[in-house]
C-alpha cells in the first residue's frame, strides 16, 4: 500500500513538474515575444522618423537657391537688363509681363526638377503673384496666403517649414518658404515657397494589418497615416478648446475632426472601440516641435507569436509525458521489489565502504583532521597523532588553534578560516604545528568543505604535509634566485626589443589598413558608383518609355530609381567614411572641416573646427593619425557624451602640431576602465605613439571631456 502511495505521489509530482515547466515556457516565450516586438517597433519608428525628417528637409536648400535667382529679384525690383545702369530704368507693362513669364518658367523648371507639388511666389502682402500651376484650374495666382505661418515667418526674414492641408488644392503637403531680398533693401520684397507632396512618405510606411503608423500634430490630429480612413482624425479624443484651435489655425481645413476611437491605457498601450489593445511607441520629429511619429502594434499579433509555438510544442509534449509517466509507474511498480532488494545491498555496501574509508583515513601516511564551524577538532588520523605525540582523547573536542604557533593562529583566525567557510576550499596554506614536546613542525595544509543539504559548510577535511625538509632547500633557492635575476635583466632587454618590433608591426598594420580603406573607397566610388549611375539612367529611360503605356510599371520604375538614388548616397557615404579623398587631395584642415560639418549634420551636435595660424603641408602619416584620432573622438562623443557642442582646434607652435577636441558632455572618471570591450581610446593612443606624438585625456563627471594630441611636424614614425 505504501509503495502504491509513493508511486501515486511521484506521478503527481511529474504532472505538476510538466505543468510548471509549460507555464514557465509560456511566460518566457511571452516575455521574449514582447521584448522582440518592442525592439522591432523602436527600430521601425526610428527608421521612419529619420526618413521623414530627411524628406521634410529635402526642399530647404532648393527653396533657398530659388529665392536667390535673379529673375525673382528683377521681378520685384521692376528693372530691366543685366547691368546696374539698366536696373535703374523703370520697366513698362510689357517688360513686367516678360518678368512674370521668366519667373513662371523658373518656377516650372524647379517644380519639374524637384518633382514637387507646386512652386509659387508671393508678394509682401501674401498674395501669390506667380506659380508653377498658373495654368491649372486650382491655380494659386491671386490667392492670399498671408495667414499661413510659413509666410509670416519668411516675410520677417526667417525661412520656415510647415505641414498643412492646402486651402486651394485640398492636398496635403510640406511647405518650405524663404524670403526674397533686393540688395538695396534690407526688408524682404516677397516670399518664395516650394510645396512637396506627402504621398511618397505614406508609400514608405507600408501596409500591414498588425501595425499602424501615423504622424500627428501637437493637438493629436493625424496628418500622415498608412491607413487612409484615419487621416484628419484625432488619435486621442481631444477637448473643445483643441478643436477650436484647429479651426482657427486653418491648417487642416474646416473639420470636423472626429476621433479614431482609441483610448490610452497607461503610457505604453491603447485600446480601440472593439476592445483590441495596441502597443504604442512614439518619437518626436526633428524641426517640428510637438509633431510625433506614432507606431501601434496589435497585441493580438504579439500573442499569436506566444500561443502558436505553445500549442505546437507544449501540448504534444505534455501528452507524451503523461503517457510516459503512466508506463514508468507500471514498470516501477513491477520492479519495486527488485529495487528494494538492491537498495538493501547498496546499504550493506555503503557500510563496508565507510569501514574501508575509516581504515584508509587512519592508516594513510599523511596528517588528516576535520574541524567544525567553531574550529573544534572532531576527528584526527592516527598519523596526525603520531607526528605530534598526542593521544586521541587529548585532541578531539579541542580547538585547532591550541596546536598552532601564535603567528599561525593569528593568520588562521584573521584570514584562512573566514575565507574557507565562505568558499569551502583552501590549498597549500603554510602553518607551524607545536608537538607535545614543544618541537615545531612546518606543514602545508589543504582542505575541502563538507556541506549539508542547504549548501552550508559544516566541517572540513584537511590534509597536512610535513615540509620541514623543504626549509633546508630554501637557502639553495635564494642562490638560484640571484642567478635568476641575471636572466631577468636579460629578459627585460629581450622584452624591450620585442616591444619595439610589435610597435613596428602595429604601425605597418595601421598603414596597410589605411591603404586598404583607400583602395576599397576608390573601388566603391569608381566601380560600384558607375554601375549604380548607369543602372539609374536605365531605370529613368525605362520609366519614360513605360509612362505612356503602363502607368503602374512606370511608377515601379520610379520607385526603383529612388531606391538606386538611396543606394548611391549610401555607397558615397561608406566611401567617405572609409577614406575621405579630401584628406589626400586638400589636406588635414579641409578634411577636418568637412568631417565636422558632416558630423553635425548626422548627429545634430554643434561641431566647429578652428585653425590658429598657418598649417604647413603635413606628411601623410601625421595627417592620417590626426584625422583618425579626431574621427574616433567624435564617434565617442556621439555614442557616450550626450554633448550639445564639440570643438576641434588646430594650432602650430614651434614646429609642433597640437590638436584639441573638447565637448560639453557628461564626462567620465579619467583613468577608469571605460572601454570594457572597446579599443577606441587605446587605438587613438597607439596612433599618437607610432608618430612620436603624445595623447592625453582630461575628463570629469558633468564637466565634459578634453582630448589633446601633439606631434612634431616632419618627424617620422618612431618604433
Amino acid at each position: 500500500m505504501k509503495l502504491r502511495l509513493i508511486f501515486l505521489v511521484l506521478s503527481l509530482l511529474v504532472f505538476l513538474s510538466a505543468a510548471t515547466g509549460s507555464y514557465l515556457y509560456y511566460a518566457s516565450l511571452k516575455r521574449a515575444a514582447f521584448a522582440e516586438a518592442e525592439h522591432n517597433a523602436n527600430t521601425r519608428i526610428e527608421i521612419i522618423q529619420k526618413n521623414l525628417s530627411s524628406y521634410l528637409s529635402e526642399n530647404v536648400k532648393p527653396v533657398r537657391a530659388l529665392a536667390g535667382m535673379r529673375q525673382l529679384v528683377e521681378f520685384f525690383a521692376g528693372r530691366v537688363g543685366e547691368t546696374d545702369a539698366a536696373l535703374e530704368k523703370p520697366a513698362n507693362n510689357l517688360q513686367k509681363n516678360v518678368y512674370r513669364q521668366r519667373v513662371e518658367n523658373l518656377l516650372d523648371h524647379f517644380n519639374r526638377a524637384l518633382s514637387s507639388d507646386v512652386c509659387y511666389l508671393m508678394d509682401k502682402n501674401g498674395v501669390t503673384v506667380a506659380s508653377s500651376n498658373h495654368a491649372a484650374p486650382d491655380s494659386f495666382v491671386g490667392k492670399n496666403f498671408a495667414f499661413r505661418p510659413y509666410f509670416q515667418s519668411a516675410i520677417m526674414g526667417l525661412p520656415a517649414s510647415y505641414m498643412a492641408l492646402g486651402t486651394t488644392s485640398g492636398r496635403r503637403g510640406i511647405y518650405c518658404s524663404y524670403p526674397v531680398f533686393v540688395e538695396s533693401d534690407p526688408h524682404p520684397l516677397g516670399v518664395v515657397v516650394i510645396k512637396a507632396s506627402l504621398e511618397q512618405i505614406e508609400r514608405k510606411l507600408g501596409q500591414s494589418r498588425d501595425e499602424i503608423v501615423v504622424v500627428t500634430d501637437p493637438h493629436g490630429l493625424i496628418f500622415i497615416a498608412n491607413r487612409k480612413p484615419w487621416l484628419f482624425k484625432l488619435l486621442w479624443q481631444g477637448g473643445e478648446s483643441e478643436r477650436q484651435q484647429l479651426v482657427e489655425s486653418r491648417q487642416f481645413g474646416k473639420g470636423p475632426w472626429a476621433g479614431v476611437g482609441l483610448k490610452p491605457d497607461g503610457s505604453r498601450y491603447a485600446v480601440d472601440e472593439s476592445g483590441r489593445r495596441y502597443l504604442v511607441n512614439r518619437l518626436e520629429i526633428d524641426g517640428f516641435p510637438g509633431w510625433q511619429v506614432i507606431h501601434l502594434r496589435s497585441l493580438k499579433a504579439i500573442y499569436k507569436v506566444v500561443f502558436d509555438p505553445l500549442v505546437r510544442v507544449t501540448v504534444p509534449t505534455v501528452i507524451t509525458l503523461c503517457i510516459l509517466v503512466g508506463l514508468a509507474v507500471f514498470f516501477l511498480y513491477r520492479n519495486a521489489s527488485v529495487e528494494i532488494v538492491q537498495r538493501k545491498k547498496a546499504e550493506q555496501a555503503l557500510r563496508e565502504s565507510e569501514k574501508r574509508y575509516r581504515s584508509i583515513y587512519h592508516n594513510t601516511p599523511a596528517m588528516l583532521h576535520s574541524i567544525n564551524r567553531d574550529g573544534l577538532l572532531i576527528s584526527v588520523s592516527d598519523n596526525w597523532l603520531e607526528v605530534l605525540g598526542y593521544v586521541r582523547s587529548e585532541v578531539v573536542g579541542k580547538p585547532l588553534f591550541d596546536f598552532l604557533t601564535p603567528e599561525s593562529r593569528k593568520y588562521s583566525e584573521s584570514k584562512i578560516l573566514p575565507e574557507f567557510f565562505q568558499t569551502g576550499y583552501c590549498k597549500d596554506i603554510s602553518y607551524q604545528l607545536v608537538c607535545r614536546d614543544g618541537k615545531l613542525v612546518d606543514v602545508l595544509l589543504s582542505a575541502i568543505g563538507d556541506r549539508d543539504r542547504d549548501g552550508v559548510i559544516v566541517r572540513s577535511l584537511a590534509v597536512s604535509i610535513d615540509i620541514s625538509a623543504r626549509k633546508e632547500t630554501e637557502a639553495a633557492l635564494e642562490q638560484a634566485q640571484e642567478k635568476l635575476s641575471l636572466y631577468t635583466r636579460d629578459l627585460e632587454q629581450q622584452v624591450k626589443k620585442r616591444t619595439a618590433e610589435l610597435q613596428r608591426l602595429s604601425g605597418s598594420i595601421l598603414a596597410d589598413q589605411e591603404r586598404e580603406r583607400a583602395a576599397i573607397a576608390r573601388g566603391l566610388h569608381d566601380e560600384l558608383g558607375q554601375v549604380l549611375t548607369a543602372l539609374r539612367l536605365e531605370t529613368v529611360w525605362l520609366g519614360d518609355r513605360l509612362r505612356p503605356v503602363d502607368a503602374k510599371a512606370a511608377e515601379r520604375a520610379a520607385m526603383m530609381t529612388s531606391l538606386i538614388d538611396d543606394t548611391i548616397d549610401e555607397v558615397r557615404s561608406i566611401a567617405l567614411r572609409l577614406r575621405p579623398g579630401i584628406l589626400d587631395d586638400l589636406g588635414l584642415v579641409e578634411a577636418l572641416e568637412w568631417y565636422a560639418a558632416d558630423f553635425e549634420r548626422r548627429t545634430g551636435i554643434a561641431c566647429t573646427c578652428s585653425v590658429a595660424g598657418e598649417i604647413p603641408e603635413l606628411d601623410d602619416s601625421l595627417a592620417t593619425a590626426a584625422y583618425r584620432i579626431s574621427q574616433e573622438a567624435l564617434t565617442n562623443v556621439a555614442r557616450h557624451s550626450q554633448a550639445e557642442q564639440v570643438t576641434i582646434s588646430l594650432v602650430v607652435d614651434n614646429g609642433q602640431l597640437r590638436m584639441i577636441i573638447a565637448d560639453d558632455g557628461c564626462g567620465f572618471i579619467a583613468g577608469a576602465d571605460i572601454e570594457a570591450g572597446g579599443l577606441g581610446i587605446a587605438g587613438m593612443r597607439e596612433r599618437a605613439t607610432l608618430i612620436a606624438g603624445s595623447f592625453e585625456i582630461v575628463s570629469a563627471p558633468d564637466r565634459g571631456t578634453r582630448i589633446s594630441f601633439r606631434s612634431r611636424i616632419g618627424e617620422e614614425e618612431v618604433i
